[in-house]
């Protein structure tokens, strides 16, 4: 098999768009096996998830065909719950329970999951504020849910997520949490739900480095199994978002060796690698590099150490070095940001590390000469 394509360095995170993360091999083969064998799949469904309920000492979980799907399935069982003939209505139907409300500064590209199960948003708030009675003057007989993203809780505009869940919850209103690419710290994996978030999204592609095609959802277990009767094998809203055999071996493979490993020694590993980055690319004239931490939501964690380069315009523009490093032999994927561009080495390996150091002080050198 040959689709002429280059393996690529990659310097911007586990973006769906560059495959994610490298899995665990561990889950790897238990995928190879699984692929061999003829299994029930909504009983494996029920068997993963409890297993994985016990490894994380939560209410329920269960494998998804990604976050998305993760999002398409919790939203859908807030509506209608575990009803066998409206989960073959959606999204057409609209049932007695189909608002879902969220701040509007908590809007991004990804929410079109809920709109797809059928859900219609109810938008409080501004880019400036979000106040505590919007959020209860919004819960009407026809809520079935508050949409929380995580990383958006760092905008001064938003609620906090617990002070969400007590007004939510004060009105027996369920919240979803997406927290899709927000591991590490992998804690998050129980904390959530434990402070109270009823349902939570994880991809299973990404920092849990599982199939890229997986996803996890965690919470009460009620509404974990209703979105479990939402989706594949079953008919309805969720049959497109098939799971598979494999996928759902994989990411309960790659789940335990995730949770065995040091997170310690992770962080050390990445703070190597920016320490590295900052000291070498000060080293080239016209280009500043420093720690970044993100003050926008954005697809990766925060917590991950980053490095925010800045090039005078006297020497290059960002857009100019970002497509000289997708020319190379090997091409350098990193995010563009401005005027800037932002390395992040959650997914690398220490000599891919040092090659970009390398690509980039031979860019400069060819500017020079």
């Amino acid at each position: 098999m040959n689709f002429n394509l280059r393996p690529i360095i990659n310097a911007a995170g586990t973006m769906t768009k560059y495959g994610g993360s490298k899995m665990f091999p561990k889950a790897v083969e238990a995928m190879a096996q699984a692929s061999t064998l003829f299994l029930d799949v909504d009983a494996l469904l029920q068997e993963s998830g409890s297993y994985i309920a016990k490894l994380l000492k939560v209410e329920g979980a269960l494998v998804t065909a990604g976050a998305s799907a993760g999002i398409v399935l919790a939203t859908a069982a807030c509506m209608i719950g575990a009803d066998p003939y409206y989960r073959t209505k959606l999204p057409a139907f609209k049932p007695e329970l189909n608002e879902i409300i969220i701040q509007r500064c908590h809007r991004n590209p990804y929410d079109q999951a809920v709109i797809t199960a059928g859900g219609e948003f109810v938008e409080i708030g501004d880019a400036i504020r979000t106040h505590p009675i919007e959020l209860e003057r919004a819960i009407t007989p026809k809520t079935a849910a508050v949409f929380y993203v995580l990383q958006s809780e760092m905008l001064d505009a938003s609620l906090g997520l617990d002070e969400t869940i007590r007004i939510a919850h004060h009105y027996n209103i369920p919240v979803i949490v997406d927290a899709a690419a927000e591991l590490p710290p992998k804690k998050n994996l129980w904390e959530l739900h434990n402070r109270g978030a009823d349902l939570v999204i994880f991809s299973g592609g990404k920092e849990i480095r599982g199939p890229q095609s997986s996803g996890l959802l965690v919470g009460r277990k009620s509404l974990i199994e209703a979105a479990r009767m939402n989706g594949c094998p079953h008919y309805g809203i969720g049959r497109p978002m098939k799971i598979t055999k494999e996928s759902i071996v994989g990411c309960t493979v790659a789940l335990e060796c995730y949770l065995e490993e040091n997170e310690e020694q992770r962080f050390s590993f990445w703070k190597k690698i920016q320490a590295y980055w900052i000291e070498e690319l000060n080293r080239i004239e016209g280009l500043r590099a420093e720690p970044y931490v993100p003050t926008q939501p954005g697809i990766h964690p925060i917590i991950v150490p980053k490095v925010k380069i800045i090039i005078s315009p006297q020497k290059a523009s960002a857009s100019q070095l970002c497509a000289w490093l997708l020319q190379q032999e090997r091409p350098i994927v990193v995010e563009e940001k401005r005027d800037s561009l932002i390395l992040n080495p959650q997914v690398l390996e220490y000599n891919e590390a040092e090659i970009i150091v390398s690509r980039m002080k031979e860019f400069f050198f060819r500017k020079d000469t």
